[in-house]
């Protein structure tokens, strides 16, 4: 049973929340023990810490990141075309973090294009603030990156357009996507439990070993007769009776 401790060391247990040996996401809580209206004192318990939430920003800087590897590797090469990474994060940067957001965009530039000249990424943040910004769109964000619908899906981009197929057009070739993923797991799923593929079942389906012919009848007699099976040695040794007869 969890001890009960008086009022005066309720807030000594919460500031002990915060121990280094307690497992990693649980935090400690203080819940108060009462019968009716009656203070009993205080419980120290351990909850589930909530999951932060995931950051529109972080979460497209880190695909943009990615996308960074895959092109270039673990920095991006002195080309004409370079500084757009930086004008992309500086644009979302700005709507994320306002007028804090020069330093966020210098950090990041540094780690990502340490041969940029300070005032050249400074020109660019310029640029930026000069214009009434707004969060780009996904597509917006696909064409200044140049990123195709190829290479979207390669590296499993989700909150970056791409500039050769639009969104609408993407949709439908997700749903697509999810369709075959349904019909293959589904598939998978009788499999397992027995079910015959259609091209076992056709191959054994009356319609393809047409039984009546071993008899010589047409199919709605041998129905009516039953559905008869021919016996292996029958059908070798006799000869078909004509439908005539």
């Amino acid at each position: 049973m969890d001890r009960l401790v008086g009022a005066d060391e309720a807030a000594q247990s919460e500031k002990q929340g915060v121990k280094a040996d307690r497992p990693e996401g649980l935090a400690r809580d203080v819940t108060a023990i009462k019968i009716g209206d009656c203070l009993l004192g205080y419980k120290a318990v351990q909850r589930r810490m909530r999951a932060s939430r995931w950051n529109h920003f972080r979460g497209r800087m880190r695909e943009i990141e990615k996308l960074i590897r895959h092109r270039h590797g673990d920095i991006v090469p002195e080309t004409d075309d370079a500084l757009i990474y930086v004008e992309v994060i500086a644009g979302l940067a700005l709507v994320e973090f306002k007028e804090e957001f020069v330093e966020v965009v210098l950090g990041w530039a540094a780690r990502w294009l340490p041969w940029a000249g300070k005032a050249d990424i400074e020109d660019v943040i310029y640029e930026r603030t000069k214009v009434r910004f707004s969060d780009l769109s996904a597509d917006a964000l696909g064409h200044a990156l140049h990123l195709s619908y190829a290479e979207r899906s390669a590296l499993d981009i989700r909150t970056i357009g791409a500039f050769d197929v639009p969104k609408r057009k993407r949709a439908k070739l997700q749903k697509e996507k999810r369709r075959q993923r349904d019909r293959s797991r589904k598939e998978k799923q009788r499999r397992a439990a027995g079910a015959l593929s259609r091209a076992d079942y056709l191959a054994n389906s009356s319609s393809q070993v047409r039984p009546w012919e071993a008899f010589g009848i047409s199919r709605r007699i041998w129905e009516r007769r039953g559905k008869p099976m021919p016996d292996a040695t029958t059908i070798s040794d006799c000869d078909p009776m004509s439908l005539a007869a």
